[in-house]
């Protein structure tokens, strides 16, 4: 997913939310500032900040590509090893 794409998830789904960028930003435990960044896609903000903004928009990212089907198979190998 590139970045202007998760800014637009990410803004779709808090306006459907009917809320503010300081509402979800409180929600999330993060600056407005934040919000301002992931919604701008400038990519200033660390995995934790991201994820607790995702989980309050109840989203969740799903890797994408050739060999993430292979990558599952060998998680669940290990698990069984």
């Amino acid at each position: 997913m590139q970045s202007d794409q998760l800014a637009s998830l990410i803004t779709f789904h808090r306006k459907e939310a009917d809320l503010s960028q300081s509402e979800l930003a409180s929600h999330a435990e993060v600056s407005r500032y934040v919000v301002q960044d992931l919604e701008a896609g400038t990519g200033r903000t660390t995995w934790g900040k991201l994820q607790a903004v995702l989980g309050v928009l109840n989203l969740q990212l799903e890797p994408e590509g050739p060999l993430v089907k292979a990558w599952r198979q060998s998680l669940n190998t290990n698990d069984h090893e």
